[in-house]
């Protein structure tokens, strides 16, 4: 397979299932809710030694942002009170959120272009699942969910791709408009965290009457093609007349954040996404590409908040964070 690590960020997929003779969890009351959390897990549990479960109710607040700064649950799951839960992986690859929108979440999240390989891992999994539990299913719609538009397989798959050529080159534009008529979404925010700007997440959007390996392979297929442009934008992109500016903008974020005494979350983000585009147009080197993916979560609040080891304010966390970013950039930096 060609290589585009500068491109695939990451793949993620999802499985939606739901116990049967229950409400869905915007509309059950908090008795049914502790029974679907006490049966998911027992089960759940069971299926792997690794596996631990974390409620919701019982977690310290710090956990609970830090485990959504880093999307292993959701603020859905955190607003579901006292039959909420999420059960995660060693590694913590798999995450399975227990009445978060439906009863069962499953998530695996992988770096990079492997779509296929998390989905052969929530595949193995969700037949476990199935196994051992009463699912919601009809035989001619498939597994019931909560959302209709997830009605059928419940699978929904995601690739994130970053994409700095064609956003500059305004081309991006035209994909988007592009791609919902071929039954697919994008997000390029997340409401509750801040993100790189040059980071588009593509996934389906129906499930109903498409079997998984079709949505999985649709996905690559889409993703490839959209890679495929981004490597030729940036060809273009290098020999624009343009060139010194983008340079200039790299340059730039490399500076504030290798030498400002303070800064905020928003402005991190935004500048490590011009280092991030420095290091795929081959501006800067590094001596690993990881790193600035790892400071993306670990500039958030309250993963920063842990890894200082105090309680500190929202002004000193501004300070400690270009201190923090400054170290680490400073560390790894090639040339």
């Amino acid at each position: 397979m060609k290589d585009y690590s500068s491109i695939i960020v990451s793949s993620k997929v999802k499985i939606l299932r739901n116990l049967a003779g229950f409400k869905f969890p915007s509309m059950i009351d908090e008795n049914d809710g502790i029974k679907v959390l006490n049966k998911v897990a027992e089960n759940v549990l069971k299926i792997s030694p690794n596996f631990k479960i974390y409620k919701v109710k019982t977690l310290p607040e710090l956990d609970i942002n830090i485990m959504r700064e880093k999307k292993l649950l959701t603020s859905n799951l955190i607003n579901a009170q006292g039959y909420g839960a999420v059960i995660l992986s060693e590694n913590e690859n798999i995450s399975i959120m227990i009445n978060e929108s439906d009863h069962i979440v499953e998530q695996c999240m992988l770096n990079g272009f492997n779509i296929f390989n998390a989905y052969d891992i929530l595949s193995s999994l969700d037949d476990q699942i199935i196994s051992k539990l009463d699912i919601a299913f009809d035989n001619t719609m498939g597994y019931l969910t909560s959302n209709i538009n997830n009605i059928g397989t419940g699978l929904k798959a995601s690739i994130t791709l970053f994409l700095p050529a064609l956003t500059l080159s305004g081309s991006i534009k035209e994909i988007l408009s592009k791609i919902q008529m071929k039954g697919f979404e994008v997000e390029t925010s997340d409401d509750d965290i801040e993100s790189c700007e040059y980071l588009y997440t593509f996934s389906n959007y129906h499930t109903i009457g498409k079997k998984e390996n079709e949505i999985i392979i649709r996905l690559t297929e889409l993703a490839t093609q959209i890679a495929e442009r981004e490597i030729t934008a940036r060809k273009e992109l290098l020999s624009f007349n343009k060139i010194d500016e983008i340079k200039d903008r790299v340059f730039r974020a490399w500076g504030i954040l290798t030498n400002c005494y303070k800064i905020s979350v928003e402005e991190t983000i935004k500048l490590l996404s011009e280092i991030k585009m420095g290091l795929a147009l081959d501006f800067l080197k590094i001596k690993d590409i990881n790193v600035i993916e790892n400071l993306m979560i670990d500039v958030l609040p309250y993963s920063l908040t842990k890894i200082s080891n105090s309680k500190i304010s929202m002004a000193e966390l501004n300070k400690y964070r270009a201190t923090f970013v400054a170290n680490v950039l400073k560390l790894n930096r090639i040339k």
